[in-house]
């Protein structure tokens, strides 16, 4: 736009140089017309400015109605503008941000179409090298007159935004299973979310469909309702493995680290070996604790997990927000916490603890002396975690 000006001026400074020098009728009507030009611009391109529309979204989304893919894969991004009006108008600009939450990395990225009554769409290609959730804002939508001397504010456009997920790497690792000994168990736990086979548990009631069993028919309560109502048994849970994410490092360390605890958990969730995953929710200043017992349970937890934002260290967790009957935990941080360690072992003084590290100078510090760690590098998990027990 500044350069469509500043030629404006050179004409300007043209024709008034023509209007000092001959002096007559056509030098008059010259310069005349040159200064009346943007104001003509504008009325003609006014009708066409105001009826500009944009709308932003994000395409390719997944199962779960959220545009999702594997990191370094790419993400359509689509800006559909039109004009709600029979005319065109002028060059439409747009500048629109991209944000990591989880490594903070933004860009910017400015565009430029025009519009007329039939949609015009400019996609743009999403990538991330690394995890997390892309979060795309419309910053500033702006059209200009025909000659690009004015410009207006979309009219009816409040700042839109789209968001899109770019999941972890999961690595094929070649692990060791343990037996978990529960010490610290106050009995068996059974899942809220899915149902099982175990008749000392119930854990909802449902209509009868074709192929239930005649022996699962909750007879009394389906004759006082008139309808047959069949019993859902308890699924136990056995999860006495615990992920505690503290993601207190840069974005390449907590991009690393999620890797890691993918791999895990993807290999316990493929063996369906059910285990639990805490960590800090920033926004509601809480600890969440998520059970995993199948591969269907890994998109949503990881959806959470890269939506609960950055990479702040975890607080010292209270004793009350840790779960019970834990043998195993696997504690994931950038650089471990000693008041976090004192928590662990001061609620599982019995259980196992493995730690796995990004930083290198935590092998210098007290934290890690005489426990059971490994360190996590960047684009080594696979390395790294091949060969450790669960």
């Amino acid at each position: 736009m500044w350069k469509n000006r500043l030629c404006y001026l050179a004409l300007l400074a043209c024709t008034g140089l023509f209007f000092i020098c001959y002096d007559g009728y056509l030098s008059l009507y010259v310069f005349s017309l040159s200064l009346l030009l943007p104001f003509v611009s504008l009325a003609v391109s006014l009708p066409g400015m105001l009826g500009v529309r944009a709308v932003l979204s994000a395409g390719g989304a997944g199962a779960s109605g959220v545009p999702c893919a594997r990191k370094g894969e790419n993400i359509p991004l689509r800006l559909r503008v039109w004009n709600v009006t029979p005319f065109s108008s002028g060059r439409i600009r747009v500048r629109l941000s991209v944000e990591n939450t989880l490594t903070g990395q933004r860009e910017q990225e400015r565009f430029s179409i025009s519009a007329s009554p039939l949609p015009q769409v400019l996609e743009h290609q999403l990538s991330s090298r690394a995890c997390g959730q892309l979060l795309c804002r419309m910053e500033r939508a702006w059209v200009s007159d025909y000659l690009g001397l004015f410009s207006l504010p979309l009219l009816h456009n409040p700042r839109q935004e789209a968001a899109a997920f770019f999941w972890p790497a999961v690595h094929p690792l070649v692990l060791e299973l343990q037996e978990s000994s529960v010490p610290d168990s106050e009995g068996e736990r059974y899942s809220q979310t899915k149902p099982g086979d175990d008749p000392t548990e119930l854990f909802a009631l449902r209509d009868w469909r074709e192929g239930d069993r005649l022996s699962r028919i909750h007879w009394k309560l389906s004759q006082k309702l008139g309808r047959p109502l069949v019993k859902e048994l308890g699924l136990p849970l056995s999860d006495h493995r615990l992920f505690l994410l503290d993601l207190n490092g840069t974005g390449t360390e907590a991009d690393a680290l999620l890797d890691a605890f993918a791999s895990l958990s993807s290999f316990l969730a493929e063996g369906e070996v059910a285990h639990r995953a805490a960590y800090w929710e920033p926004s509601a200043q809480v600890l969440c604790c998520r059970e995993v017992v199948g591969p269907e349970d890994l998109l949503p937890l990881w959806k959470e997990l890269l939506a609960s934002g950055g990479h702040a260290s975890l607080p010292t967790p209270r004793q009350e927000d840790l779960p019970s009957g834990i043998s195993h935990v696997i504690y994931l941080c950038c650089r471990p916490q000693e008041t976090v360690l004192e928590a662990v072992k001061l609620k599982w003084p019995s259980a196992r603890l493995s730690i796995l590290y990004t930083d290198p100078e935590a092998e210098r510090g007290p934290a890690l002396a005489g426990k059971e760690a490994r360190r996590v590098q960047p684009g080594q998990a696979a390395q790294e975690l091949n060969g450790m027990a669960l």
